[in-house]
């Protein structure tokens, strides 16, 4: 009589990993639209501001260091979900989980610390006119100090990822995945520094949440000044239709002689011309961060739910593993959709964008 075949927990981890991969597929689609997508946007914006903008900007001077990083994060944080996805109860390459984790860290939080400082120039601009800018060789610095601090920042994280088991109970079987994991013997050195950077986040979008706030109300109470200023000014013509003929006479004399007035007239209608621009930019920049915002949050609690609890999600049905690796992965959406918010609120590179694609075509 034959005997019945055991299955080896290896073949058992490899029908269990398999079928979590195949329940991921979605996501995995995703990832690949996010890598595509992130590329091709942020290349564009990259060539489009760095060469076809014939005249720099001050106000332009973080985008394409901002959509850089943006690319670099579509590639880096997709490429990890990526390798998650394909892998997610049998990841057994510790040096690759460790890399993959930091550089992660580090292209998400430079792009979340970028937007602070563009936050910060644009309340300079706006809020505090008069008061001195940001130089070149300050925007420069910040750019690269900002860089360089989240780099140090995110070299803690090599220590405190690694390969940690996983427990399926019905299976009676052992996996492993990419998570938090002890360090020399204790998690509390993980949980000290997991907490750091969850505070760090979350100060970080309270300050940009503050600055925005500031300088919604002042570019609001500008346009409300502007309306009534304007509205005075209809009624103020619409009272001199009234006046005699005399002084209508007058007044056509006047409009006869040198045009005296007219390079005062231009530069106020240049000026106000700026202010509206340099409006619309700290709009477009305001919804970046709003989108920022309302991608990082799903991730930040997917990210606190799973540091937890790792085998939480084994309970969970098919479509709530897809949910919540969708929102693990939600963040990465904030560096995709940057270039079309460019494109909406920045008519100047509307234009060059438009004048490209004519070229190509």
């Amino acid at each position: 009589m034959d005997t019945p075949t055991i299955s080896k927990p290896e073949d058992i981890l490899d029908q269990w990993n398999n079928r979590v991969a195949r329940v991921l597929l979605p996501n995995t689609i995703m990832l690949f639209l996010y890598i595509v997508f992130g590329l091709l946007g942020n290349t564009a914006v990259i060539y489009i501001y760095k060469f076809r903008f014939r005249k720099p900007s001050g106000d332009r001077f973080f985008i394409p260091y901002l959509a850089f990083i943006d690319s670099m994060a579509c590639v880096i944080c997709s490429s990890a979900n990526l390798i998650i996805n394909f892998n997610p109860v049998s990841y057994t390459d510790a040096l690759l989980c460790k890399a993959f984790f930091m550089l992660s860290q580090f292209a998400g939080s430079s792009s979340a610390l970028m937007l602070t400082i563009i936050a910060v120039q644009r309340f300079q601009r706006i809020c505090q006119p008069f008061k001195p800018k940001m130089t070149l060789r300050t925007k420069r610095l910040s750019v690269l100090f900002t860089l360089i601090s989240v780099l140090l920042a995110s070299t803690p994280s090599v220590f405190t990822t690694g390969i940690a088991p996983i427990t399926d109970p019905r299976l009676n079987v052992t996996g492993y995945v990419c998570a938090s994991v002890e360090v020399m013997g204790s998690r509390l050195f993980p949980f000290v520094y997991n907490l750091l950077v969850l505070t760090v986040c979350v100060g970080n979008l309270l300050v940009l949440c503050t600055l925005y706030v500031m300088i919604g109300k002042t570019i609001y109470g500008r346009v409300k000044y502007r309306k009534g200023v304007k509205a005075t000014a209809v009624c103020e013509s619409s009272s001199s239709d009234v006046i005699s003929e005399g002084y209508t006479r007058k007044s056509s004399t006047v409009s006869e002689t040198p045009n005296s007035v007219t390079p005062s007239v231009s530069r106020r209608k240049s000026s106000r011309k700026m202010k509206m621009a340099g409006n619309r930019l700290s709009l477009m920049f305001l919804v970046i961060t709003m989108v920022y915002v309302v991608c990082f949050v799903p991730t930040l609690t997917a990210i606190v739910w799973d540091s937890l609890d790792r085998n939480v999600w084994l309970t969970k049905s098919n479509s709530e593993v897809v949910g919540f690796r969708s929102a693990y992965s939600l963040y990465i959406i904030n560096n995709i959709v940057n270039p079309i918010i460019y494109g909406f609120f920045d008519k100047t590179f509307r234009k060059e964008m438009f004048a490209w694609m004519s070229e190509i075509c």
